[in-house]
């Protein structure tokens, strides 16, 4: 099977390229089969490493570009060139040439872009994430680099949906203590309540100053559709990973 991309209309296509691959295209088994991006649960190191390539060759860029977020579920955004930190969650440039990756499995993988001022940005947000902010400190750190919020771009990417998100109490309290009543993200359940990811994440943007327009938030439910994406709550840690990822070509 070829590599399939999940795209944004929201998103820059000239000079900018983007992409949230779905399971296709690989070369791990099993539950993993066959576009797993991700080391840390166990795949081998050259599955990886090989579908990492086709990825890269796919979509046109150069693998040794790549930068990627941690997936540890925090909130601190890396800007590349910085000194590394040991753990990150979002990453943003306003270089032409680096590659930023972001990993997810039922988590959120967000792309940014401000085609104005040449910035983008890349996230990894868990509920944890979510409720902390590190869409808005991704927003932030554009900043840092010339970006006005009203400019920048926001495509949310393939996800666990409210259909599937089903939550404890204590969860639902601290979206809740963060966002106060946002219409639709806490969805009543047949057994507890679902929160809607996508809701809260739109919540952080527009706070952040983003335009609603400028967000792409109704991507596919990764749960749901087993033939496309990988999940988590589906296959815990015997299925694979996702690495959205983002890049600005130099300017013409």
């Amino acid at each position: 099977m070829p590599i399939r991309l999940y795209t944004s209309q929201v998103l820059p296509r000239e000079g900018f390229v983007h992409g949230f691959p779905e399971r296709d295209g690989g070369v791990s088994t099993g539950a993993r089969a066959s576009l797993n991006l991700g080391k840390r649960w166990g795949d081998d190191e050259a599955n990886v490493v090989e579908n990492r390539r086709r990825l890269a060759e796919h979509a046109g860029y150069d693998p040794a570009q790549l930068q990627a977020t941690k997936h540890v579920h925090g909130t601190v955004v890396w800007r590349v060139g910085e000194p590394e930190v040991p753990e990150c969650d979002g990453l943003v440039t306003d270089q032409p040439g680096p590659v930023l990756g972001a990993f997810a499995a039922d988590c959120i993988p967000i792309l940014f872009a401000d085609p104005k001022a040449r910035v983008i940005g890349a996230a990894h947000a868990g509920w944890r994430g979510t409720v902390g902010g590190v869409a808005r400190n991704v927003i932030e750190r554009m900043r840092e680099l010339g970006s006005d919020p009203r400019d920048i771009r926001v495509a949310l990417g393939p996800s666990i949906g409210a259909c599937c998100f089903e939550v404890g109490p204590e969860v639902v309290a601290q979206f809740r203590e963060a966002f106060g009543d946002v219409a639709g993200m806490v969805v009543r359940g047949p057994h507890k309540d679902h929160i809607d990811l996508r809701v809260a994440s739109r919540a952080v943007l527009e706070r952040a100053g983003v335009r609603p327009e400028h967000i792409d938030d109704r991507p596919p439910c990764t749960r749901c559709e087993a033939d496309r994406f990988f999940s988590y709550r589906r296959d815990g840690r015997e299925g694979g990973v996702h690495m959205a990822f983002i890049a600005m070509s130099q300017p013409a």
